[in-house]
């Protein structure tokens, strides 16, 4: 009879230290995760893909676009409140960019449309940081966007140069002469 409640006090301290135990611990989560903001945890973005290799001569001399693309790489594996911080620096590079087109074949309409997105999602961008409502899931979108966006530039920069060395293909080839010849 002894050893039974000798050994139910032993079952009882050690139930008891246990509980005591996971308190404790869930004290010094909580203490951890009470300053620890989720908006400082590190998110990855979408990839910044640039204009092909073999028309990048071309674009060179375009600051605007170059900064624009330095930017959104800094934004693509970072924190969104630091995310939130360099969309003042977007949007001045994103103004620089669609102000100082300097390849001529690039400044069409369609190229303006698309510069002319990412400016305003890169202005909204940057009102979110002025909004303390704001989740960490619309700043992520919000960025996606703008990634999206950027792509969608590169593919109509990438569609016009390939436009052009078609058309050049076909000067040089006499093509449209020599099928407009062999007609009659």
């Amino acid at each position: 009879m002894k050893n039974i409640l000798l050994i139910s006090c032993i079952v009882v301290i050690l139930v008891a230290c246990q509980s005591e135990k996971k308190e404790s611990d869930d004290k010094t989560v909580s203490l951890e995760n009470k300053y620890a903001s989720p908006k400082d945890s590190q998110q990855v973005f979408d990839t910044v893909v640039g204009v092909k290799l073999v028309y990048k001569d071309s674009i060179i001399n375009w600051k605007g676009y170059h900064k624009v693309q330095e930017t959104l790489k800094l934004m693509k594996k970072n924190t969104t409140n630091e995310v939130l911080s360099l969309s003042e620096q977007l949007v001045e590079n994103v103004t620089l960019m669609r102000d100082s087109i300097t390849v001529k074949t690039l400044d069409e309409k369609g190229m303006r449309a698309r510069i002319n997105a990412l400016y305003n999602q890169a202005l909204r961008l940057q009102e979110m940081k002025s909004i303390p409502a704001i989740t960490i899931p619309e700043v992520k979108k919000q960025t996606q966007g703008l990634f999206v966006i950027f792509r969608m530039i590169n593919r109509k920069a990438n569609a016009i140069y390939r436009k052009q060395d078609f058309e050049k293909e076909m000067l040089q080839e006499d093509f449209i002469f020599s099928k407009i010849d062999s007609i009659q």
